[in-house]
This record gives C-alpha cells, structure tokens and sequence, in this order.
C-alpha cells in the first residue's frame, strides 16, 4: 500500500479543506483521504505520493508560468485549463505563496469568550401570548 501526506494532520489546523467527490465506483461518496485537498484561490493542493504533493491551477496565466519556473517543480500535465505540478511537501512555504490557500476561520480566546454576550441580542426570544 502506498503512502501519503495526511493532509488534515499536517495542515488542517491552519488551511481549508475540501473533499473532492468520487462519482463512481466502490468508494463513491466516501471519505477517502486521497481526495481530500486544500482551497487555494489559485486552484488546490492535493497528496501525490510519498512526500510529494500537486498544485493544481484552475486556468493558465500567471499562477501556471509561476509554478512551472519553480526550479524544484514538475510539470505532470499542462493543458489550456491549468497546469499541475509536482513538488516536495519541503516546499510548501513556496508554492503556497504561489497557490494562495484559504486560512481557515479561527476565533481568539478572548473573541469566543466575548461572543455569547455580543450576539444575545440577536437571539430569539420565547412567544408572548
């Protein structure tokens, strides 16, 4: 069997992930890590193999000519839509800075503590008969 990143372990805790859907097959609909990827604003970054990882580009332009001059990087397919490229997950810090990925949505401790109290007035109420 073969081995990847974990994804949700490693970088769960910082960026946004999406599960991308199998349409068919014994696993359709399930929650196979392998499909799971980090949103970027460029595209997503998905598991590979081993220690690599694929940035994916949702169209050609800039983002793609980026990634392809990366002297670390691989090109695994370039097509009028996007490109995809291969790299280490040693760099990541680069090719995040390329691909964007959505932080994820945290909330301090003292805004959590403060939350309840800031949005009671917001609350229903019980009816008044």
């Amino acid at each position: 069997m073969s081995t990847w990143i974990d994804l949700r372990r490693q970088f769960g805790d910082r960026y946004r992930m999406r599960h991308e859907d199998a349409q068919h097959g014994k696993h359709a609909r399930t929650e196979d890590p392998w499909l799971i990827v980090i949103v970027c604003r460029n595209g997503h970054i998905g598991p590979w193999g081993g220690t690599m990882l694929v940035a994916c580009t949702d169209r050609s332009g800039p983002v793609a000519k980026r990634l392809k001059s990366l002297p670390f990087a691989q090109v695994a397919q370039d097509g009028d839509d996007g490109v995809n490229v291969l790299f280490d997950v040693a760099h990541f810090d680069k090719v995040a800075q390329i691909m964007r990925p959505l932080r994820k949505y945290c909330v301090s401790k003292k805004e959590a503590y403060r939350r309840p109290e800031r949005v009671a007035k917001y609350q229903f109420s019980t009816a008044q008969y």
